[in-house]
C-alpha cells in the first residue's frame, strides 16, 4: 500500500521538498531536495539507537526528542522520525490510511524540521496587509486563524497560518510563506464568507477544514512589521506592548518550547525571543468573539497597521530576562 517509488515535488516554507507521499497543502514546484520525506521501518531498536533520552508519554502520542532528532508515535497513525533538519522517515499504522498522514507532516513534523534548520518557530497566524506582514499569536481558541481568514477575505494576502517561522538579518526579523490554506472549524468558515460544506476537511477525524488561500507573492523571505497577541474583550482596543510582556507571550506561543532544552536550543530560542521584540513593535488586540463584529475587528486592525511608522525606529535598549520569567510553552498542534 506505501510505497517510496511515487515522488512528488513540493516548495513551502522557503523548502524544496522531495516527498514520497502527496501532500495536497503544500505548494507544487521545488528544484532540489532540502527535505525528503519518505516511508521507512522505524523499529524500537532502531529509535533507541538514536536516542539515549526517556520517552517522552503526551495524550495519544510517545515522543522522544534529541539535539538533531524527533520522534513522533501516534498509535492508529504511525510513527515519524525527523532528523538534522532535512529528513522524515514515515512507519505507517496498519490501520492507517495515506491521507492520514498529511496533517501530521504538515503540523508536528515540519515544526520539528524548521526547529532543527535553527527557526524561531511561533505559534500563529500571518497576513500582509498594506505590504506589512503582521503575526497573530495567543491561546488556542483565540482566533488566529478566523482573523487571518477574515482579513484573506478582505483581499489582503496569508503568509502563513498556525506555523510562523521567524529569522534574522541586518536587524530586521523575516518569516516565510507556508501553506496556502487557513484550518478552520465550520462557524469561522461561515464567518470569511464561505460555505464549509464546500471545503474538504483536513484529515477524516478532525472538524476542520481547509481554507484555500492562494498567495501569488515571492517565493522569498517576508519581512516581519508586527506583532498582535489578540485577547478577549467587549470592545476593540489595540495597546502598544512592553519588551518584556512580549516576551513572555513569545515564549507561550512558541511550538514545540516544551522540548526546547532537549533540542539543545533553549538558549537560542531565548535570544531569538529578545532580538524579535527589539526588532518590531508588538501590541494587545482586544476584540469580542463574535462573528457578527468581525467586519468592526478589521477595520480597526488595517487602520491600525496603516499607521504603523515604516521607518526604522532607534534601537530598543536591551531586555534582560530572569529564569524564573523563562515560561516554556508546549505547542505541537495539528
Amino acid at each position: 500500500m506505501f510505497s517510496n517509488s511515487d515522488r512528488f515535488s513540493y516548495f513551502s516554507f522557503g523548502l524544496n521538498i522531495d516527498s514520497s507521499i502527496r501532500i495536497p497543502d503544500l505548494v507544487v514546484g521545488g528544484n532540489g531536495a532540502d527535505i525528503t520525506i519518505r516511508f521507512g521501518e522505524l523499529s524500537e531498536e532502531y529509535l533507541d539507537s538514536i536516542f539515549r533520552t526517556p520517552v517522552l508519554e503526551t495524550p495519544g502520542c510517545r515522543v522522544r526528542v534529541a539535539e538533531k532528532a524527533m520522534s513522533f508515535d501516534w498509535p492508529i497513525i504511525g510513527k515519524f522520525l525527523i532528523t538534522e533538519g532535512c529528513e522524515v522517515i514515515v512507519e505507517p499504522a496498519s490501520v492507517a490510511q495515506e491521507e492520514d498522514l498529511m496533517p501530521f507532516l504538515t503540523g508536528p513534523a515540519m515544526i520539528a524540521l524548521l526547529h532543527q534548520r535553527g527557526n524561531m518557530v511561533l505559534h500563529a497566524s500571518c497576513v500582509q496587509v498594506d505590504g506589512i506582514a503582521v503575526a497573530f499569536l495567543g491561546a488556542k481558541g483565540f482566533g488566529k486563524s478566523t482573523l487571518a481568514a477574515c482579513m484573506y477575505a478582505r483581499g489582503h494576502s496569508l503568509i502563513s497560518d498556525d506555523i510562523v517561522p521567524v529569522s534574522f538579518s541586518d536587524g530586521k526579523a523575516f518569516t516565510l510563506l507556508g501553506y496556502p490554506r487557513i484550518k478552520l472549524y465550520p462557524d469561522s468558515v461561515v464567518a470569511a464568507g464561505r460555505d464549509p460544506s464546500r471545503l474538504p476537511y483536513i484529515h477524516r477525524l478532525i472538524e476542520k477544514h481547509s481554507f484555500a488561500c492562494p498567495n501569488e507573492s515571492s517565493v522569498g523571505p517576508v519581512e516581519l512589521g508586527a506583532i498582535y497577541i489578540l485577547d478577549k474583550a467587549e470592545a476593540v482596543r489595540i495597546d502598544e506592548l512592553d519588551m518584556s510582556t512580549t516576551f513572555i507571550e513569545l515564549i507561550t506561543n512558541t511550538h514545540a518550547g516544551h522540548h526546547l532544552a532537549r533540542l539543545n536550543s533553549q538558549e537560542r530560542h531565548f535570544r531569538q525571543c529578545q532580538e524579535l521584540v527589539r526588532t518590531i513593535p508588538s501590541f494587545r488586540m482586544s476584540r469580542p468573539h463574535r462573528f457578527s463584529e468581525i467586519d468592526e475587528v478589521c477595520q480597526k486592525l488595517e487602520t491600525h497597521i496603516s499607521g504603523l511608522n515604516h521607518s526604522k525606529s532607534s534601537p530598543r535598549v536591551n531586555l534582560v530576562v530572569s529564569n524564573s520569567d523563562r515560561a516554556s510553552g508546549d505547542r505541537l498542534d495539528i
